[in-house]
């Protein structure tokens, strides 16, 4: 892993690993509601809120690799990995 990421843009890399922890923030949450549903929080509310937590998961895993693919197409095509 650290090999592939020492091979591509930096500004692709830090989108990968901001990405990344913003994803397993959102999951972290989506857990935690999911967990104190009914003994911290209100249980509809909290499961409403965990679902649409869960559901937001993956168009964020989506656009973080989009994201990270177009910004390193971008700079191989001008010719400036900027490694």
């Amino acid at each position: 892993m650290k090999k592939l990421l020492k091979e591509i843009n930096r500004g692709a890399r830090r989108t990968l690993i901001t990405g990344g922890a913003l994803i397993a923030a959102v999951l972290a949450a989506s857990v935690f509601l999911y967990l104190g549903a009914g003994r911290l929080f209100d249980y509809y509310g909290a499961m409403d809120i965990s679902e649409k937590l869960l559901a937001s998961v993956r168009p964020l895993g989506v656009a973080v690799c989009a994201g990270s693919l177009g910004i390193e197409y971008s700079s191989r095509r001008r010719g400036n990995p900027d490694n």
